[in-house]
C-alpha cells in the first residue's frame, strides 16, 4: 500500500519510514540552503512559510566549500571555524515562534551537489535557495542556476 490511509476516526495514518505518499498535497520535507546571507534568509523565510502551510519539516543545510577562505589547515587536517555553530544560534532566533519542525546540518563540498545529495538521501520534496546577488555568480553560474539545471526535484529560487 502506497498511502498511509486513515483510521476509523478519519485521521491520517503515518507512512512507513522512507516511503513516498502518492498524491499527497503539499510538501513533506524541504531542504533549505542557508549561509546567513540576505538571500539565504529570504529563502529560509519563504521555506518556513511554505512548511507551515503544508505541515512540513525543514532541513536547513550549511555547506562549507572546500575552497572557502574560511578553511584553515592545521597538521594536515582542515579546521572549519565556528560558522555552523554561529548559524545555529541565528536559526533559533529566526525560527522562534514559527511552529515548524526543523533540523540543521553542516556539510562540506560543492554547494549545489551537497544540497541535491541531502535532498535525495532524505527524499525531500524540494530545495529552496536564495538567488545570488553577486555579479560573478551571474557570469559564472550560481548555486541556484546549477540546481535548476541539474536537480531531480523542484527548486525554489527566492530573490
Amino acid at each position: 500500500m502506497h498511502s498511509g490511509g486513515t483510521n476509523s476516526q478519519g485521521e491520517r495514518l503515518p507512512l512507513p519510514r522512507g516511503q513516498f505518499e502518492i498524491g499527497k498535497d503539499g510538501a513533506g520535507l524541504l531542504v533549505v540552503g542557508f549561509d546567513g546571507s540576505g538571500p539565504s534568509r529570504n529563502a529560509l523565510a519563504y521555506a518556513a512559510g511554505l512548511a507551515r502551510r503544508d505541515n512540513a519539516e525543514l532541513m536547513i543545510a550549511f555547506v562549507e566549500s572546500m575552497t572557502s577562505a574560511t578553511l584553515w589547515f592545521f597538521a594536515g587536517s582542515p579546521i572549519i571555524p565556528d560558522t555552523a555553530a554561529d548559524l545555529t544560534e541565528d536559526l533559533r532566533d529566526e525560527l522562534s515562534g514559527v511552529g515548524v519542525p526543523w533540523r540543521f546540518v553542516s556539510v562540506r563540498g560543492d554547494t549545489a551537489r551537497e544540497l541535491e545529495t541531502l535532498a535525495s538521501a532524505c527524499m525531500a520534496d524540494a530545495i529552496v535557495v536564495g538567488r545570488s546577488r553577486s555579479m560573478w555568480h551571474n557570469l559564472g553560474g550560481s548555486v541556484a542556476v546549477g540546481l535548476a539545471k541539474r536537480s531531480r526535484r523542484t527548486v525554489h529560487i527566492v530573490p
